[in-house]
């Protein structure tokens, strides 16, 4: 046996603590399909993050993640983030053009780090990656929104240096809501 190992009484033979070695860089890179299921896993997990209850099993997540963000009309793309080969968080984002400032603009839908990870420069490698990003394309503006109360991500982008914000308030019509909204509206005659 190796000197270095330890054997504790439960006789499973565990590795020397790491020395004060630098830690290997995160890896960020764009989501394939193949990733569906570690969205699936991530997003359950941002979901408890807001104490928002999973609608949905992972395996459905999975399917509607595969078939939704990387479908032939899909317009959104996701940065993951891996540590020491563990997906650790991800940023969804689309492309879009802005009209009122004329020109290609990025839109976070979501920024996501396991709470496991946080504070280890996950989400900071995820916004250098959009921002590499958006220079390689053209795109010249970000945009995303936080909630008010959350005043940790707060605090992280306000590191980002100067900021505009907003007074705006965000909406969405959910699916119920969509539907009872279209049982209203008075179809135009054929």
């Amino acid at each position: 046996m190796d000197a270095d190992r330890k054997t504790p009484r439960s006789g499973k033979v565990t590795e020397p603590a790491p020395s004060a070695a630098p830690r290997p860089a995160l890896e960020i890179r764009l989501a394939t399909p193949a990733d569906a299921d570690t969205l699936a896993w991530l997003t359950q997990e941002l979901l408890t993050f807001y104490g928002l209850p999973s609608r949905y099993q992972r395996s459905y997540m999975t399917h509607a993640i595969a078939k939704g963000a990387f479908g032939e009309k899909a317009r959104l793309q996701v940065f993951l983030a891996f540590d020491a080969d563990i997906a650790v968080g991800f940023l969804a984002f689309s492309e879009m053009f802005a009209l009122a400032t004329c020109q290609q603009s990025l839109f976070i839908q979501d920024l996501f780090v396991a709470r496991k990870a946080r504070g280890a420069g996950a989400g900071r490698a995820m916004m250098d990656a959009l921002v590499h990003h958006a220079h390689d394309h053209g795109v010249t503006q970000i945009d995303w929104t936080a909630d008010p109360w959350n005043s940790k991500a707060a605090r992280f982008y306000d590191r980002m240096g100067p900021l505009l914000k907003s007074e705006k308030i965000f909406y969405r019509l959910p699916q119920d809501r969509l539907m009872s909204i279209m049982r209203n509206i008075k179809q135009p005659p054929d």
